[in-house]
């Protein structure tokens, strides 16, 4: 358990696939001391950079986290059941270990590295019945999807458009599809494709009216 802030010491490191193809592995990285020694505290994601000039000869490529990686991870945690806040001196405790901060992590990284595709072809136009949604970045949504609505989290959006990361994955049963679209890939989709995440809630909100 450590206790975060706006100056999060957050780390990426990017390391080449052994089988090379420009493609690198994103890793979080959390320096910290114990005692005098400097050690770090390292979280493997799923998410792959392009970087098409990575010879892989070189070490390990250091990013530090931007403004908006960390303003999605302190939303993100913030809005998480598992995020205690304490609010004497403005900091979040947060378990680096625990499943849900390794998602949150995912998650991130995959705003920040990911490609984001048109999801045009994987979603069905939403009707009148169903419920649009106003969102904002790290709102959790819903979208009406070939597959059926799949859970997804706005990482960055305009006046017209929102890009989600997905939560779940989108099966391919069209040939206008590229490829099936796996949890943690990146869509770009219109606002009003945006459902309220009640369409994917496994379990209902006390706000919520049951019949």
């Amino acid at each position: 358990m450590i206790e975060i802030d706006e100056n999060i010491p957050f780390l990426w490191r990017l390391r080449a696939q052994e089988d090379g193809d420009g493609f690198c592995i994103v890793s979080m990285v959390v320096p910290f001391n114990a005692g005098d020694r400097n050690l770090e505290h390292t979280i493997e994601t799923d998410i792959v950079s392009l970087t098409a000039d990575y010879s892989g000869e070189e070490e390990d490529e250091i990013l530090e986290w931007n403004e908006d990686d960390i303003s999605l991870f302190l939303k993100l945690i913030a809005s998480s059941q598992f995020g205690q806040s304490n609010n004497t001196c403005g900091t979040i405790k947060v378990d680096l270990n625990d499943p849900d901060t390794i998602e949150i992590v995912n998650i991130v990284a995959a705003a920040g590295f990911g490609l984001a595709q048109t999801g045009d072809n994987y979603l069905i136009d939403s009707d009148n019945s169903q419920i649009s949604f106003s969102c904002e970045i790290g709102s959790q949504i819903s979208l009406n999807t070939v597959t059926g609505y799949k859970r997804g989290v706005v990482v960055d959006m305009d006046d017209d458009h929102v890009v989600c990361v997905m939560q779940e994955r989108i099966e391919q049963v069209s040939s206008n599809q590229d490829d099936e679209i796996l949890p943690h890939d990146v869509l770009l989709v219109k606002r009003h494709q945006v459902l309220d995440p009640l369409y994917t809630r496994d379990e209902p909100y006390k706000s919520d009216v049951l019949h």
